[in-house]
């Protein structure tokens, strides 16, 4: 019973999503040497133990295994006396065929939707001191002990498809004050569940991956010399894109469909019961995460719609995600390349 408690058989729990952190930040320390840290993962609906837990959050509340540390978890208005409802949705990665029988990738991704109202209910008894009414949420399940980033991490990284209406990005970190909350704000695209017609034209069979992108350095040379090994390596990452996992249309950072959202950390703005403090506390020192939550807040009424694949403690340099150090030694290799393919043509 205890062992199921912390340990699941079905995978997930609290002990793995610790387990999970601190190895990786573990490794790091001892392997990777670079001055600035490639991407950790904090959630991802690709790795099976968090899908795991979101399963087990969709059960009905007598069904769950319980426990200190909470799951995903909804709430919204209801709970003044408002009108607003919200529900969360797992849809499954697939393979799917669109037009003239293209193949398109759908990973899997969480949906958070339902309907904001901003009207307040003067009936119940909840909402007797209530000025303001319509606003919704989301949480992430907690990181016991926290998720000690440290100063290792200067953004989060949000891989997800919004309806375009601004939403709040919570971040509960450790504190001496219970009540403070770190929030900034997203504003997506306005991208619908149809944007997944944009991932048509990508090949996603091996067969495809091979007859497309394997063009080798000599033949590149041959078309068009480049004389600069940025430049290069600008080309030759586009040409083997589909074969980094970092831009596969599944595995990517952002998967096809979706969208890549960067919010540094020290642009979140210290909060306390939904209000700005008064005195300012940067978030930019020693990061410790418990909890990552969103919130629609925007004052329109009407319906919502919310997908998310994954959320990263990333560092950005150049105007770019920090890669893992295996995309650093990926880089190089293709540099390498390029230096003894432009002596060869110097000889």
């Amino acid at each position: 019973m205890v062992r199921q408690l912390f340990l699941p058989s079905e995978g997930g729990g609290s002990l793995r999503r610790f387990l999970a952190i601190r190895q990786h930040l573990f490794r790091d320390k001892w392997h990777d040497d670079r001055p600035i840290r490639g991407p950790i993962t904090l959630f991802d609906f690709r790795r099976p133990d968090d899908v795991a837990d979101l399963r087990e959050s969709l059960l009905p509340a007598k069904s769950r295994r319980g426990g200190i540390f909470g799951g995903w978890r909804v709430s919204d208005d209801s709970v003044i006396g408002g009108f607003s409802s919200s529900v969360m949705e797992f849809h499954e990665g697939h393979e799917t065929k669109g037009d003239n029988d293209k193949h398109t990738i759908a990973p899997p991704f969480l949906r958070w939707s339902g309907k904001l109202s901003t009207e307040i209910n003067r009936h119940s008894h909840l909402a007797r001191n209530i000025t303001r009414s319509g606003f919704a949420a989301i949480f992430t399940p907690e990181f016991p002990l926290g998720a000690p980033l440290g100063n290792k991490y200067k953004a989060l990284e949000i891989c997800c498809r919004t309806d375009g209406r601004t939403y709040a990005v919570n971040l509960k970190v450790e504190t001496y004050f219970p009540e403070d909350m770190y929030q900034g704000f997203i504003s997506g695209t306005g991208q619908t569940p149809t944007a997944d017609k944009a991932t048509e034209k990508i090949p996603t069979d091996a067969d495809d991956y091979g007859e497309h992108t394997q063009i080798s350095v000599d033949e590149q040379a041959d078309e068009q010399p480049i004389l600069d090994v940025r430049e290069h390596l600008k080309t030759r990452q586009k040409i083997i894109s589909s074969q980094d996992p970092n831009n596969h249309p599944y595995h990517g950072h952002p998967p096809a469909g979706f969208q890549r959202l960067i919010l540094p950390f020290k642009d979140f703005a210290l909060t306390s019961r939904g209000r700005m403090r008064h005195t300012q506390r940067d978030l930019d020192g020693s990061v410790n995460i418990e909890s990552i939550g969103f919130t629609l807040m925007d004052g329109n009424d009407g319906d919502f719609c919310f997908d998310l694949v994954s959320l990263r403690a990333v560092n950005i340099m150049g105007g770019e995600v920090v890669g893992t150090k295996e995309d650093d030694a990926r880089e190089e290799e293709i540099a390498a390349q390029f230096n003894q393919q432009r002596s060869k043509n110097e000889d």
